[in-house]
């Protein structure tokens, strides 16, 4: 009697859901596509110079960046399931506009790692939310090309991010260099509340079968986690991007700042150029969405991925390491539109938010534990590709031992509510 209830008072609500909602929660999600943290990059690698920090100790702060996600992005994610993805959200922007706030006026290791440690609290918080909140929007419509659409909205979601941060460096950089170096860390503050403010007042929540608890949200994601090899695909296919990404990210900063003496100014114009590759790759991939095979198309990705680690350690002058640097654009621009269009399928709305938590759980544990290990032996920079480049080889090895495995599997469950 109670479900039937509930059921009753859900189709009630999502009559009342209508088109303009739905455009108006679309609208939201391209706008807040926009990273205003971007501002910070071009000059990120000075300010942790200017402080004294070692490589291993920059990689060490991403590390404690990571250590919020791991103790709370699993819970964040089945509360904004249980709760509100529209609050969970409005916290993470929060969050994220103190820790500018904390970096704009810091100048130690300290409290570099205070601004990481509230960073990752609040983004913990994001993971999945916004996704979640878009594709449960679009299912109201009941629409048989759901996920075609949402694939598409990704990709121009992250068009929009890429072409953000493609202007968001260079006036970083611009800034940095004709102002104050922290000026532009201020902007990204004031970006984040107002950001905050627009979630908070303007997303609607499409109505949906909430989950009955986090606990209970947290066991059905890893059910038909252990019960679905697609969903472990997808699992070892991001582990790429979180970790080795990120590590490959800093570490291309780190050889243009280090090794050819790259100002601020012309590290914006460099990031820029990253940007509109990635752009342009996420824009061509919009309309190919549901084309491709994912099943190659993860394969390339993390084939360049391997490549690119290498590279980075080999390649001897400037003009190298960037033209090396715009393949992984390239992957960097299809990775989550593909990623995500295959995901959203495979997953029930009651459990949307929490496995995307499990799946950056996951990425957080190998990269606070990879952090620790180039802290604690002081790897320079190309150990540390060297060391990733080998552990590229083996998640390679992985995903092809496991896509196989599904090829010959007759079926493979899907994670249902």
């Amino acid at each position: 009697m109670f479900r039937m209830s509930l059921m009753n008072q859900l189709t009630e609500e999502r009559a009342e859901f209508t088109s303009s909602d739905i455009k108006r929660n679309i609208h939201i999600f391209q706008i807040t596509a926009i990273d205003i943290t971007v501002l910070l990059v071009p000059v990120i690698v000075l300010l942790w110079q200017e402080a004294g920090l070692h490589f291993h100790e920059m990689i060490f702060l991403q590390g404690l960046f990571v250590l919020p996600l791991l103790l709370l992005e699993v819970p964040s994610g089945s509360i904004a399931d249980y709760w509100s993805r529209k609050g969970s959200l409005t916290i993470f922007h929060g969050f994220f506009g103190l820790a500018m706030l904390l970096y704009a006026f810091g100048n130690t290791f300290l409290a570099f790692a205070m601004a990481e440690i509230v960073a990752g609290i609040g983004l913990a918080f994001a993971t999945g939310s916004d996704t979640a909140l878009i594709y449960d929007s679009l299912l109201i419509q009941k629409q048989k090309d759901v996920d075609r659409l949402f694939g598409q909205i990704m990709s121009q979601r992250m068009t929009i991010t890429f072409v953000g941060a493609a202007i968001g460096a260079i006036l970083g950089g611009y800034i940095a260099t004709f102002t104050l170096i922290r000026l532009p860390i201020f902007f990204a503050f004031l970006g984040h509340i107002l950001q905050a403010i627009l979630v908070y007042f303007g997303y609607r929540e499409p109505p949906c079968m909430k989950a009955k608890s986090p606990k209970i949200a947290i066991g059905n994601a890893l059910n038909g986690l252990f019960r679905n090899n697609e969903l472990k695909l997808i699992i070892i296919f991001s582990l790429t991007g979180i970790v080795f990404g990120k590590i490959g990210f800093w570490a291309v900063q780190h050889r243009f700042v280090d090794d050819f003496f790259i100002t601020p100014l012309q590290m914006g114009f460099i990031l820029s150029g990253f940007n509109i590759v990635a752009a342009t790759s996420s824009m061509l991939i919009r309309s190919k969405i549901g084309i491709f095979s994912y099943a190659y198309s993860f394969f390339f990705i993390l084939v360049i991925d391997m490549s690119y680690l290498w590279a980075l350690i080999a390649m001897p002058n400037l003009f190298g390491v960037f033209i090396i640097s715009l393949s992984t654009q390239v992957t960097r621009g299809i990775r989550t539109p593909l990623m995500q269009s295959y995901l959203q399928q495979k997953i029930a709305s009651n459990v949307r938010a929490t496995f995307s938590s499990i799946i950056s759980f996951t990425g957080s544990l190998v990269y606070i534990a990879l952090t620790f290990v180039f802290e604690i032996f002081a790897f320079s920079r190309d150990s540390t590709l060297a060391f990733c480049g080998l552990c590229m080889i083996l998640v390679i090895f992985g995903y092809l031992a496991l896509q196989l495995n599904i090829t010959s599997s007759k079926a493979n469950p899907v994670l249902q509510s």
